[in-house]
């Protein structure tokens, strides 16, 4: 799912000292197609009325009480979290820092997104006292929204909507990057000449 381009930090800060208007139009670029991404997988999230009944009132019983209570959805909130950012995230464990991306900001929004993507049959180490509640709701979950992609890239909202249109959004950014690198490039030429 990530687009993976070195030098993007470096070009956005040369471009921020001498063409601020063309790191402008690079980041705008960007962003009208990553609000298509947001908005398509705003889309995928289940209605209030859609998820089991149970996630949407988050009610807990005495006998749920000593564990951590699982949040309630809430399709407001869910919908409001997936957002873009322009700024780099924080470095993940494989060293990469995103610096356009889109994101669930929410515990809700993130357990439609992934559930089942590691336990398709629910977490069998599970200490529910309904067994069978996480096969029910990967299911509900399922034919809610597919997971669309592939390993731990896939989901139901974000990922799918990406694995959607990944063409389209590899290559736009790649445009706008390139785009803006040549007018730059092209423009300290003229400078130097």
């Amino acid at each position: 799912m990530p687009v993976n381009v070195s030098g993007v930090k470096q070009l956005q800060k040369a471009m921020k000292a001498v063409e601020p208007n063309l790191n402008m139009q690079m980041s705008k670029d960007i962003k009208a197609v990553m609000l298509i991404v947001r908005d398509k997988a705003r889309g995928y999230l289940p209605g209030q009325n859609e998820v089991l009944s149970g996630w949407a009132k988050g009610t807990a019983s005495i006998g749920t009480i000593n564990y951590r209570a699982f949040p309630a959805y809430d399709y407001a909130l869910a919908k409001s979290k997936v957002q873009y950012s322009a700024g780099q995230n924080k470095t993940n464990r494989s060293g990469f820092k995103a610096a356009f991306y889109v994101y669930n900001n929410s515990a809700p929004g993130a357990i439609f997104e992934t559930a089942g993507r590691k336990h398709p049959d629910g977490d069998p180490a599970s200490e529910s006292l309904n067994p069978k509640a996480g096969i029910h709701f990967i299911q509900s979950a399922q034919n809610l929204s597919p997971l669309k992609g592939s390993g731990m890239e896939r989901g139901r909202a974000i990922y799918r909507a990406w694995y959607e249109d990944q063409g389209k959004v590899y290559g736009a950014v790649l445009d706008a990057i390139t785009t803006v690198a040549n007018k730059f490039n092209a423009g300290q030429l003229k400078k130097v000449a």
